[in-house]
């Protein structure tokens, strides 16, 4: 073979030196932003800034290799638009060289071959082959290139001219299931929402990867040719196919299976309807290059894909031409004959073909395929949801922000597991987002997002509904509301004034669908578009009815409030949430504009009584508690202050169980428009409700915890995954209702900027927190200097819980100075778990001392001996009142147990002792219970759980309960006492003197 005239370095370097400085710079930055091909890497852009032309070149080999580096030189001349060099370029390819290069010396071979007229015979075959094996390399790599340019670019719906997207930054994948799915199972799907609909989706049954779509049957191990890709409108179908062929192209898809995809989209098909012309033209119609190789090409139609895309959208039927299929690829014949005929498997029967088709379609054109294999696209998973903000947005903090105000919001969530909805509310919330307006005010209703999504439908001079075809769709969707149904037929279109034409503005709305096995049946995209639009048929001013009129009379209004109060009813909840929505002014502005109706005023003296009527009817009964929060969530729904202050202004008294943050914040938005409010009750649910109510609740974390219901005025908000920027809405509450006596944020993720809130709470005149508990709420040492200047401001504050917070001594040091000031009236503190030592614990005494003090919690708080002697200096303090001191897990041993003895005989008021998990052993323990035998302790609670102890022990605690007359509760689990030693204290019960009431 002979080598190349020049090597390809010095034809770079020719080329690249053509270029003007300015050319040469911008062919530098099409460089560095150059996809690396498959196998290579992309050449450093720290190098290519100050290369010259040389340098340029040999990086270019180096990264590429020879015949890539020519080809993205090619490539980016293109896009620069140099027409002349491209062109001219093109004709010295290094390809084209090699391969007529190799052509010239196996053509002079079987020249000079002189062995016979067979010999040359098979050298011929062999070079035809020879040459046709690298002609087919090239042609390949030139379409896939073709392929790439094409695919990789996507438009959205809402792009400036010129504005497109990298295909790859934005696909997220998708559930694929490989089975037919049942009536049954789609009413489930549809009636499902939040979180549980992601975990039927996800559950649905055997999934499949694309790139396992053309494998074998497990079965029958036969290869299938017809993959049919079928799912509901705005599913990701075209997005999904167009992957496909980018993928293939790339290299990363079908590379052993097909040499060639081919894309044929049923939309730009209904464009060639009247067009005769070959099949190879057909395919070729982007791609001149390929006309040529064309018979070599589909001489391997078992090497072959053909993507079909949307063949629901056809506007002619292939089953028309059943009678002129034509069988070769190069017979000239109408655009639908040849595709019938490629559908039918008369022309190219080895071939495969993966179809795209919305479920109705299937009716139609099912019967043309020959055993295919029916693939559901079923949309998002849970994880993928997040993916997919996280493609659109391009940045996770802003993806953060956007998905957390849709995570909390089942009805949003659920809605995102359709691509096109979930880019739908991805464009709104990043339209406020470059319009520097609050993502929370423009998503902070369902209903704001619905009408949100439907604005971005309709488009100037688009298709329309006339408005009778409009109150048509919503008297159904209100009709199948009371009955139940989800599913509709034309019988069903027909009794409502419809036909199938009258909605088809609403099918190319993606809110109504022909999405079951049926081509007659009907469903809107998802139960809560029908409820939407049986909201709407409310709404709307009423019109006479008309005497003769087919349909029968749906209850009203008041009919629909009545039924949404029985909480098994899950139907007409929504419906009802979304008809407060459109009180709303400017929900209610746009609604009237996209539909061109008018909303009834009357609605609104509805709401407003069924409100009134709910809440008093909660008064009466407190069970109902769950009622009143679907109440205020209806409420928050309308965003309209003086309907809400209308609603409960007047009320003195609300009482809620709290499931979740979002009902946190619906609650905290109605309150503040109590303006008589003097009671308070906002207490944790447990789960069982929430498993009862199918809306309830929005956040799976949300766990029991305990009833407060012995304060008369109480707040509970533990564990409701509450941050810094809850305690801002919460701050208005407690600043304006001097009522509210007990808060509980305990186990929520605060930190030191949510405490620095509440603090500045504490210090407002108008608050009269007596309980805080603020447990496990990721405080450090540096919010304590807020605190204490706080309670010192109080002064009103009666119980504290800090515990398993990191406060340290040094926080410990900043507190004390207002918990020992003589005008604190703590009562108990808790300080469990806040990693302190014995250097605090004289801190700690100052807080002893205080009078008001009675209940002190240190318990997992390392101390040690050194520091239970400053404590019990000052327990014997004459001020100190202590009455229940717990040191449990506080590193103390038996060297303590003098000074706490000395304690017990001296302190009247200490009646709780907690000591468990230390090692205080038998010796210990014979010290406690000579203090314990004093006539004068009043002891009646000692823990002494896991404290080492054995049966010798029980021998002076014997001794203590045959005499001592105030211990009534000992506790003395997880110790090795054996039988001996609980025989002992069982001879000691059976005294007549012995007062003790418990034994653990």
């Amino acid at each position: 073979m002979k080598l190349l005239p020049k090597s390809l370095r010095c034809r770079l370097v020719r080329y690249l030196e053509e270029l003007t400085d300015e050319e040469f710079k911008k062919f530098k930055l099409y460089l560095e932003d150059s996809s690396p091909r498959e196998g290579f890497l992309r050449v450093p852009r720290g190098q290519i800034k100050k290369a010259d032309n040389t340098d340029v070149a040999e990086l270019m080999v180096r990264h590429y290799g020879e015949c890539e580096a020519w080809d993205v030189a090619l490539m980016i001349w293109e896009k620069m638009g140099l027409r002349e060099l491209w062109e001219q370029a093109k004709r010295e390819d290094p390809q084209i060289g090699k391969l007529n290069d190799n052509i010239q010396e196996t053509e002079n071979t079987v020249i000079e071959c002189q062995e016979g007229e067979a010999e040359k015979f098979i050298l011929n075959i062999c070079l035809y082959f020879f040459i046709f094996h690298l002609t087919d390399i090239g042609n390949r790599r030139t379409y896939r290139n073709r392929i790439i340019e094409k695919f990789q670019l996507m438009r959205d719906r809402n792009s400036c001219p010129g504005e497109y997207e990298n295909l790859h930054h934005r696909f997220t994948q998708l559930l694929l299931l490989q089975e037919y799915r049942y009536r049954e199972q789609k009413e489930h799907e549809l009636l499902a929402s939040g979180r549980e609909h992601a975990e039927i989706m996800e559950n649905q049954g055997q999934l499949i990867e694309v790139a396992a779509l053309f494998d074998p049957y497990e079965k029958t191990g036969v290869h299938p040719q017809i993959v049919v890709l079928q799912g509901a409108a705005g599913i990701g179908k075209t997005t999904l196919a167009r992957k496909v062929m980018l993928d293939w192209a790339e290299g990363n898809l079908y590379q052993d299976k097909f040499h060639y995809v081919f894309y044929l989209s049923c939309r730009e098909m209904n464009h060639l309807r009247e067009k005769k012309t070959k099949f190879a033209d057909l395919i070729t119609n982007d791609w001149p290059s390929l006309e040529d190789p064309m018979t070599e090409i589909l001489s391997q139609p078992e090497k072959l894909l053909f993507v079909i895309d949307g063949l629901d959208e056809l506007k002619f039927s292939c089953d028309e031409h059943s009678f002129d299929l034509c069988k070769h690829w190069n017979q000239r014949q109408p655009v639908p004959i040849l595709l019938s005929s490629l559908l039918r498997k008369t022309m190219l029967p080895e071939s495969s073909l993966l179809i795209t088709t919305r479920l109705t379609a299937l009716g139609k054109c099912d019967f043309l395929f020959e055993n295919p294999r029916h693939v559901e696209i079923l949309g998002f998973s849970e994880e993928d949801r997040w993916k997919y903000f996280c493609n659109f947005f391009g940045d996770e903090d802003k993806a953060q922000q956007a998905f957390s105000l849709i995570v909390n919001n089942e009805t949003l969530f659920t809605m995102c597991f359709v691509p096109l909805m979930c880019w739908i509310i991805c464009t709104c919330l990043k339209q406020q987002m470059r319009r520097k307006k609050d993502l929370k005010q423009s998503s902070k209703t369902t209903t704001t997002l619905y009408m949100c999504y439907l604005s971005s439908l309709v488009t100037p001079g688009g298709r329309s509904c006339p408005v009778q075809h409009h109150r048509g769709l919503c008297r159904m969707a209100a009709e199948g509301i009371w009955e139940g149904k989800i599913l509709f037929d034309e019988d069903d279109l027909r009794r409502h004034g419809l036909e199938a034409s009258d909605v088809s503005a609403f099918l190319d709305m993606h809110i109504f669908q022909r999405d079951t096995d049926s081509e007659n049946c009907y469903s809107f995209i998802h139960l809560s578009f029908q409820e939407f639009f049986a909201a709407m048929f409310y709404a709307l001013e009423e019109e006479k009815e008309i005497s003769d009129s087919p349909t029968p009379p749906i209850p009203g209004v008041k009919d629909l409030l009545e039924k949404c109060r029985d909480s098994a009813t899950s139907f007409v909840a929504l419906t009802v949430h979304f008809l407060f929505g459109f009180l709303n002014a400017d929900n209610r502005k746009r609604l009237e504009e996209i539909f061109r109706c008018k909303i009834s005023q009357e609605i609104k003296i509805d709401l407003l009584q069924w409100i009134q009527a709910g809440i008093e009817q909660q008064h009466r009964d407190s069970s109902l508690r769950n009622d009143l929060l679907e109440i205020f969530s209806h409420l928050y729904e309308t965003q309209n202050e003086e309907f809400v202050t209308s609603a409960i202004a007047h009320f003195s008294e609300i009482s809620l169980n709290i499931y979740s943050k979002l009902h946190f914040l619906v609650s905290v938005f109605c309150i503040k428009f109590c303006h008589n409010l003097e009671s308070i009750h906002l207490n944790i649910a447990s789960p069982e409700p929430r498993q009862k109510r199918e809306r309830a609740s929005q956040c799976p974390q949300c766990l029991q915890i305990h009833f407060h219901s012995e304060l008369c005025l109480s707040c509970s908000l533990s564990k409701c995954q509450l941050t810094a920027s809850c305690c801002q809405l919460l701050s208005s509450l407690l600043k304006n209702h001097r009522s509210l006596i007990y808060l509980d944020l305990s186990m929520n993720f605060l930190g030191d900027e949510g405490m620095k809130v509440i603090c500045e709470v504490l210090k407002n005149k108008n608050c009269n927190i007596q309980d805080l508990r603020l447990s496990r709420c990721h405080f450090s040492n540096a919010c304590c200097k807020n605190l204490s200047s706080a309670l010192k401001a109080h002064g009103r504050m009666k119980y504290l819980d800090l515990s398993e917070n990191n406060l340290q001594d040094i926080g410990m040091n900043l507190l004390c100075e207002a918990l020992g000031n003589p005008d604190c009236n703590l009562q108990e503190l808790k300080l469990s778990q806040c990693h302190l030592t014995a250097a605090c614990c004289q801190d700690l005494s100052t807080c002893i001392k205080n009078q008001s003090l009675i209940h002190l919690d240190a318990s997992g708080n390392v101390l040690h001996d050194c520091g239970m002697k400053l404590l019990c200096e000052a327990l014997r303090h004459p001020s100190c009142n202590l009455q229940k001191l717990m040191l449990s897990l506080c590193h103390l041993t038996d060297s303590c147990c003098q000074d706490v003895s000395s304690v017990l005989k001296s302190n009247q008021s200490l009646t709780h002792l907690d000591l468990g998990c230390n090692n205080l052993h038998n010796h210990g323990v014979k010290l406690l219970c000579e203090a314990l035998e004093y006539q004068h302790c009043n002891l009646q609670t000692l823990e002494l759980w896991n404290c080492q102890l054995s049966a010798a022990s029980c021998y002076a605690l014997s001794s203590v309960l045959k005499k001592n007359q105030s211990l009534t509760h000992l506790n003395l689990g997880a110790n090795p006492l054996r039988n001996n030693g609980v025989k002992v204290l069982c001879e000691a019960l059976g005294n007549q003197n012995c007062k003790l009431q418990e034994l653990k």
